[in-house]
């Protein structure tokens, strides 16, 4: 299963989602690797630290070379391919998009758009968007509607993960209503993920969530996450849906 965490907007949550909901997968015995194509590497910064060196970088896995993802310390069954500054700077290879052991792999793109993101979007079987619920979070949805229009990307793959949420704020209540009612509820995943200070807290600690605080809103809201993706995965199967 092959998903881009993206959103042509800047701090919206996309490298933590990357990271917790890599995580969390691996906590429910998913073989699961992130990869960190955000020139600023802030996810290999955040994990880097690992129980088995490993070899290459993003950029050596986006063009296709061999890659030995590390293992990430803390979190069996997720490794990590370390990001590159020049990650995105050359030509974008299938081979690599597909987790060896049937697995998962998560990809965190920086913000922006470009053809090689393009390219990994069409490759994927999910972009999740990651977007805090307020007025200009819409707007960049709108904006990452049109490029994915512009590279033919098939709308059913996307979904809308609605983060950082307060359901104390009416605006965030209102526009998590307005999503839904304009793209569904097959498109804006039921789960939210809550405003944590946990979550802001544990990569400066190296650690994910479920390392850093187990019982935090933060790490239940990406358990869930996970598992309605994987509950998501299962039933396209049985239905042979191919792309999933």
């Amino acid at each position: 299963m092959r998903v881009l965490i993206y959103n042509q907007k800047g701090g919206v949550g996309k490298t933590t989602t990357a990271i917790n909901l890599s995580a969390a997968l691996a906590v429910e015995g998913h073989e699961t690797t992130v990869v960190d194509l955000d020139p600023q590497m802030h996810l290999t910064a955040a994990i880097g630290g690992s129980d088995q060196a490993g070899t290459g970088t993003a950029a050596d896995w986006i063009s296709g070379k061999p890659v030995q993802p590390r293992k990430v310390t803390g979190s069996p069954g997720l490794s990590l391919v370390p990001g590159s500054a020049d990650a995105l700077a050359g030509k974008v290879g299938e081979a690599q998009f597909q987790h060896p052991n049937g697995g998962w792999t998560i990809v965190d793109a920086p913000p922006g758009w470009s053809e090689a993101l393009g390219q990994i979007a069409s490759l994927s079987d999910l972009v999740i968007c990651p977007l805090e619920p307020d007025f200009l979070g819409l707007n960049g949805l709108n904006q990452l509607l049109r490029r994915m229009s512009e590279v033919g990307f098939d709308r059913d793959r996307l979904r809308v993960l609605i983060a950082r949420y307060s359901n104390r704020l009416a605006v965030h209540r209102e526009v998590r209503g307005k999503l839904i009612d304009r793209f569904g509820s097959d498109t804006v995943l039921p789960v939210v993920i809550r405003s944590s200070v946990r979550l802001a807290e544990a990569p400066g600690l190296g650690q994910t969530i479920f390392e850093y605080a187990p019982k935090s809103t933060g790490a239940s809201d990406y358990a869930q996450l996970a598992r309605t993706l994987i509950s998501q995965r299962s039933l396209a199967r049985s239905q042979g849906r191919p792309r999933t």
